[in-house]
């Protein structure tokens, strides 16, 4: 779990403090109670408020979540001359990527 050691959320920029703030919070908090409710993972129900506040506001869109965490894994594997992408294919669309060898066993080298 190298990766969670390193606060991808940090460098995340929704064009406003409070909510780069907010995702720093939540981040930290779901790394600690990964795969629980929401429920579960934040301490308080003003916690849990901001946190759904935080996920259907529109400055949070899906690329600008997952960003920080693309970013951090592509310098992680950077020089890396084979990179595995292991996951369940019914979350993974190798279609759209390009990545069709990959989805057949084939594998790509950097």
């Amino acid at each position: 779990m190298k990766f969670f050691l390193k606060k991808p959320y940090i460098n995340c920029d929704f064009g406003d403090k409070r909510l780069n703030k907010r995702a720093e919070l939540i981040a930290e908090a779901l790394q600690v109670k990964y795969g629980q409710p929401l429920s579960q993972v934040f301490k308080s129900a003003s916690d849990l408020k901001r946190g759904y506040e935080f996920l259907s506001n529109p400055k949070t869109t899906f690329s600008k979540l997952t960003r920080p965490s693309f970013e951090l894994t592509a310098q992680e594997i950077n020089g890396i001359s084979i990179v595995l992408a292991v996951g369940d294919t019914t979350f993974l669309d190798y279609k759209k990527t390009g990545a069709a060898k990959l989805a057949r066993g084939a594998y790509f080298q950097v």
